[in-house]
């Protein structure tokens, strides 16, 4: 069964509507999909009932950034009740935080010669909550201030560069306690990516209970070094391509990556313990 467990839509940072996304990936073959947004689930019930019309499966997810001190980790949430106010409260301040710095972000590119408003960048985004650098980066793309987004990244807008603006991120304890406590399935995302994959097990210890091996951003040589970690500590196995739609910098179009079919099988069997109340012990 092919599927696709990590994409983004315009309820976050992606180009395409989660209906469009839904059709996109029914026509590129996928039975089954997630859309986990950035600390938001504002496009589950229309990415749930596209599913429904058309064929595909859509698994409920989330990708929420959290912080530690060691570093900031995104994970990603499937199964989640995403309805409980408990949960929606809990992506409330982290989603508000993202927009209320782009005023900040904008008043630092400025005094760089940078000129985008603040009403610019929300209008970029569409009027959607979760209002993030990519959206920053996009107008200062159309305005001719840089090549690509890549670049907006690297010279303005990436931790530590001279336009970037720290945000509010919940904690890593925070996220999976809520998580776990509204029947999710904690997964980290595209864990080759972190500085120290040391911090996988640290992470594990913390309730982790999957990691995402099968992505764009991961080698052979890194699959098959995650897999060995995923299988000592069993540790559920993920794939998804982290798409965003018709970026520029994004050769590949959704469906290209290769997900395994066992992937999704183990998160329907995780989901059915935990539903029972039989209780879950990661790779189960």
């Amino acid at each position: 069964m092919n599927s696709d467990l990590h994409i983004h839509t315009t309820a976050s940072d992606g180009t395409m509507s989660p209906s469009q996304v839904v059709a996109e990936a029914r026509f590129r073959g996928l039975q089954v999909i997630s859309i986990a947004d950035h600390d938001t689930t504002d496009g589950l019930e229309e990415a749930l009932e596209a599913g429904r019309r058309q064929g595909v499966t859509v698994i409920p997810g989330v990708e929420i950034s959290a912080a530690d001190s060691r570093e900031e980790v995104h994970i990603l949430g499937y199964y989640v009740d995403f309805r409980a106010p408990g949960f929606q409260g809990f992506l409330k301040e982290p989603r508000l935080a993202r927009s209320k710095r782009i005023p900040e972000m904008c008043e630092r590119l400025a005094q760089m010669g940078i000129q985008v408003s603040p009403e610019e960048v929300f209008a970029e985004a569409g009027g959607i909550e979760s209002v993030g650098r990519p959206h920053l980066a996009k107008v200062m793309l159309k305005k001719g201030y840089v090549s690509s987004m890549d670049e907006a990244f690297e010279r303005f807008l990436a931790d530590g560069a001279p336009g970037h603006v720290k945000r509010f991120k919940n904690t890593v304890d925070a996220t999976l306690e809520i998580l776990h406590a509204h029947q999710g399935i904690s997964v980290l995302a595209h864990p080759g990516l972190l500085k120290d994959l040391d911090m996988i097990p640290y992470l594990v210890g913390k309730g982790v209970m999957g990691i995402e091996v099968y992505c764009h951003d991961h080698d052979q040589a890194m699959v098959d070094r995650l897999l060995s970690i995923a299988e000592k500590a069993n540790l559920l196995v993920t794939g998804g391509s982290d798409y965003h739609g018709n970026m520029l910098e994004k050769s590949f179009k959704l469906g290209d990556l290769k997900v395994p079919s066992t992937c999704y099988e183990a998160l329907e069997r995780a989901v059915r313990k935990i539903r029972e109340g039989s209780g879950l012990s990661r790779g189960d």
